[in-house]
């Protein structure tokens, strides 16, 4: 006759693999702040050519950990290169204080969890002669860095 504590370690063994962390232990995951930029490219939607010198600016952002809108106090403007191009990186977009949470350096950031790893950034497009535009452009945690192209005509 078995005893109890015979009958119970077998049965033990079977239960222990399925308890644990609901991880798996093969991958590592990295759930630190991520740096967030935004590469915008200003182009003429008619001929598809890019916009050299035309002014791009940061006028707010929607942050989903103050479930709020931020807006400017600045009217920085940011003019396109030869490509049409300009960088607006986590040092531009934490100086134009539109409510990012920033590292120790200063930057820009997004956070992994789930209050905190989306943000909104409205910029605005603007160049003599013509009718400015604005546009959002969306940041996620998973996507912090995003390429925006914006018609411009």
């Amino acid at each position: 006759m078995r005893t109890l504590p015979a009958l119970l370690l077998p049965l033990s063994l079977l239960l222990v693999p399925s308890c644990g962390g609901g991880g798996s232990h093969g991958s590592v995951r990295n759930e630190s702040p991520r740096l967030v930029s935004i590469l915008v490219e200003v182009y003429d939607p008619v001929t598809n050519f890019v916009w050299e010198n035309v002014s791009v600016r940061i006028v707010e952002a929607d942050q989903e950990w103050a479930q709020g809108t931020f807006a400017s106090p600045y009217d920085d403007w940011y003019l396109t290169d030869v490509d049409g191009r300009v960088l607006l990186d986590e040092y531009l977009l934490a100086d134009a204080e539109v409510g990012f949470p920033e590292d120790a350096q200063g930057r820009a950031i997004l956070g992994p969890q789930h209050f905190e790893n989306e943000a909104t950034v409205v910029l605005e497009v603007d160049a003599l002669g013509f009718v400015p535009v604005r546009v959002e452009v969306p940041l996620r945690w998973d996507t912090p860095d995003v390429f925006v192209e914006i018609p411009f005509n």
